[in-house]
């Protein structure tokens, strides 16, 4: 199972495994690892850690941004 996020023009894919890919824009999508411990989600790239919030109908982080859960998943791949 996937979870797709979107910010703008902004794309986080979680799955299952503990693997996630995050998109800026046009960019590549960037592999990183990320778990959830109750109404959070913990990602991390290299030495970098976001954390975010899990709401109803989406995410968002710390710092203000709501990122909006993608239907069906193979919206904007």
């Amino acid at each position: 199972m996937k979870r797709k996020f979107q910010s703008g023009n902004d794309y986080l894919v979680l799955y299952d495994c503990g693997t996630a890919f995050l998109r800026y824009g046009n960019s590549s999508p960037v592999k990183c690892d990320y778990y959830e411990c109750g109404d959070f989600i913990t990602i991390r790239l290299g030495g970098d850690t976001m954390q975010m919030r899990i709401e109803e109908g989406g995410i968002s982080s710390f710092t203000g941004d709501r990122w909006e859960e993608i239907y069906p998943f193979d919206i904007a791949a």
